[in-house]
């Protein structure tokens, strides 16, 4: 058996030592290892997420760029229609503008032409001039107060036509008493009414022109009336406004009345029509 010697005693501890200095930098060691594994792991991991959280950031920011873009395209195109139907309801409010001054310039020459139909053909009433009890176109209408003056001058005027036609037919002037020539002019204004009466409108203008020519007031009324509604002849309003003036001469009450008011309210219409009466051929 060994004895240890003080030399070896004082090896052990110093053996002891360096051992514990060994194992205390093999602790180290593995502590600083896995601290720079913990780090570099969470170093790591921190890249991971903050990748994964910038490309999820990446995202939301292209979703919502995308986001905007739809929406500012849908705004451009809204504008784009509001400007468009803008412009339509402009150009059609234009168009309706026209349409109403189509419309009433159509209306107002509609309505001018039916004032005038008016004028000339509803002044005749539907009446035949059967007598000297019913002898108006019109019912209602008659002269004025003020119309005296017109209405003298006419009868004056009728007064000389009747010496002057009685004087041309060698005849003499009676008053009250109806000479045969008056008789035979009211005997062809009666035989007109009668035809027209029964629908032979032509035979009764005919029976008119003959009385009328002979210088019968009624007869002229008629032919007036005859021209102005086309019954038995063609329509012409200036030669039946020409008859009625000649009637008118006559002291016709009614044509003088129809004459009075061409003359106030178609004054261009009545001078032609005065032109025409003086072609007329009448005794």
């Amino acid at each position: 058996m060994r004895t240890l010697m003080p030399e070896d005693n004082q090896k052990v501890p110093s053996q002891i030592f360096r051992w514990f200095e060994k194992m205390k930098n093999n602790y180290e060691q593995n502590v600083q290892s896995v601290l720079q594994r913990f780090e570099e792991y969470s170093h790591s991991q921190q890249l991971r997420i903050d990748q994964a959280n910038q490309s999820t950031i990446d995202n939301l920011k292209s979703s919502h760029q995308k986001h905007l873009d739809q929406q500012n395209t849908q705004i451009k195109q809204l504008t784009d229609d509001v400007s468009y139907y803008k412009a339509q309801m402009a150009k059609q409010q234009q168009t309706i503008e026209q349409l109403n001054s189509r419309y009433d310039a159509v209306m107002s020459c509609l309505l001018t032409e039916k004032r005038k139909d008016i004028d000339i053909k509803d002044i005749f009433s539907d009446e035949d001039i059967q007598s000297d009890e019913k002898n108006e176109f019109i019912e209602g209408l008659h002269l004025s107060s003020n119309n005296s003056e017109l209405n003298r001058h006419f009868q004056q005027t009728n007064q000389k036509t009747v010496k002057t036609h009685i004087n041309e037919r060698g005849g003499s002037i009676q008053e009250g008493v109806p000479s045969a020539l008056e008789q035979c002019d009211d005997n062809l204004f009666d035989q007109a009414i009668l035809k027209r009466q029964s629908g032979d409108v032509k035979q009764a203008f005919q029976l008119f022109e003959q009385a009328a020519k002979l210088g019968h007031a009624k007869s002229m009324g008629a032919m007036g009336r005859s021209f102005f509604l086309g019954e038995g002849i063609e329509e012409d309003q200036t030669m039946g406004l020409a008859w009625l003036i000649h009637a008118a001469n006559q002291a016709l009450p009614q044509a003088v009345a129809r004459v009075k008011y061409f003359q106030e309210n178609n004054n261009e219409f009545y001078q032609q029509a005065y032109t025409v009466s003086k072609q007329l051929s009448i005794s």
